[in-house]
């Protein structure tokens, strides 16, 4: 996710990045460096970017992962909202800075909204995902 990002913000200050990722490689990073790895991102991409909105969505639940998945997802989603929460109380230091937010889709995707794989999303999960894209969007535009 991270060279991905990287690559898309190239040459962007000022603007909306939404980052979203991480479940591919939970199960092999783990919780900690899986939020290193993020928030070594958002910091980057924050550094010399301050009229950069960025949203950094929560891992999503896969349906057909074991109870093992779903409670190291829930604890590095915990994580990050806090890590993303300290930066956010940086970035509200400078007025000039256009900040940092949280997403969490647990309470807009339920289990119904996932293909039959368990893990993408249906039609439904992206109408519902994009809402919740889109209240973020409306927010900090209105806040900015």
């Amino acid at each position: 996710m991270e060279d991905v990002v990287r690559e898309q913000v190239k040459g962007v200050q000022e603007g909306m990045v939404i980052m979203q990722g991480g479940g591919n490689s939970l199960r092999r990073l783990g919780p900690e460096q899986t939020v290193g790895k993020v928030m070594e991102c958002l910091k980057d991409i924050k550094k010399d970017r301050k009229k950069v909105r960025v949203a950094v969505v929560g891992i999503m639940r896969r349906p057909r992962e074991n109870a093992g998945y779903e409670e190291m997802r829930r604890d590095t989603n915990k994580r990050l909202q806090e890590e993303v929460v300290r930066m956010k109380v940086e970035c509200s230091k400078d007025p000039g800075d256009y900040g940092v937010s949280f997403i969490d889709l647990d309470g807009a995707l339920p289990q119904e909204v996932f293909e039959g794989d368990k893990v993408h999303l249906n039609w439904e999960g992206e109408r519902r995902m994009c809402g919740s894209m889109l209240e973020w969007i409306r927010a900090t535009e209105t806040a900015g």
